[in-house]
């Protein structure tokens, strides 16, 4: 099952503190706001994508520090999103299960974001990845794009399973699908065993929306999330399952995704 960060084991909360110090240290400023906005990306969030970097990299035996960059890179593209997204929902775009509205104030929540946005690709170069950040990049177009399709959605809700599906996929499992790629690209592990991650990162984020937008979903037709879920994260179970052995030196390391 899907862990909340209270529920973390041990090791991983550590980890999770070395992306704390890391993301303090990128953004540290004499700025009120910006001081703000870091202590809410470290204490109101839920933390699971850059939770999945962390025990994916314990998972393939990864060394190093990188992960803690990708991971740091990770929440911030998330954040960045949610900010802008809080701007729509607080010029009536509908509200949803991932915000609430503009925290900071319409410009606030723009300007911040942006800063987010730049912080984690500049992390992300630094990383030196050319894979990593075509990933990246192509996943943010992937969710804006998902993000377009669910507002003209909302618009006029249609109970179509499919479609909401597909737009689920896009807006709130392709980043956690990204994370799960990369920190297998970053640990240059063979091409299946990338592809295998991406997917199992993929059923993780698909358990995770169906599981927090359930309510949401019933008006598109999706009147049995839960049992979905259970179903993606077989599917996420599956995919570490049918690699070589090997490929994955320690997978109870993902066991608080699955």
């Amino acid at each position: 099952m899907l862990q909340q960060p209270a529920s973390f084991p041990a090791w991983l909360q550590h980890d999770m503190e070395q992306v704390n110090a890391l993301i303090r240290r990128q953004f540290d400023s004499e700025v009120v706001l910006i001081r703000q906005v870091v202590e809410f990306i470290l204490h109101g969030g839920e933390r699971l994508r850059p939770a999945l970097v962390l025990a994916a990299a314990r998972a393939l035996g990864h060394s190093g520090d990188r992960q803690y960059a990708l991971a740091a890179a990770v929440e911030l593209i998330h954040i960045s999103l949610a900010l802008h997204d809080g701007v729509t929902e607080a010029s009536g775009g509908g509200a949803d299960a991932h915000s609430d509205g503009a925290l900071f104030g319409n410009a606030g929540n723009i300007l911040l974001g942006d800063l987010l946005y730049t912080g984690a690709f500049r992390m992300i170069v630094d990383l030196n990845d050319m894979q990593v950040m075509r990933v990246l990049s192509d996943a943010t177009n992937v969710i804006a794009e998902g993000e377009v399709m669910y507002r003209t959605a909302r618009a006029a809700p249609v109970r179509d399973p499919a479609r909401h599906l597909e737009i689920m996929s896009r807006r709130r499992a392709k980043l956690f699908e990204a994370a799960a790629q990369c920190i297998a690209l970053l640990h240059r592990a063979p091409p299946a065993v990338c592809e295998a991650f991406a997917r199992f990162g993929h059923h993780v984020g698909m358990a995770h929306a169906l599981r927090t937008e359930a309510e949401d979903g019933v008006q598109y037709g999706i009147d049995d999330a839960e049992a979905r879920a259970a179903r993606e994260l077989e599917g996420a179970r599956a995919e570490i399952a049918a690699l070589d052995a090997g490929a994955v030196a320690e997978p109870e390391r993902l066991a608080p995704f699955i």
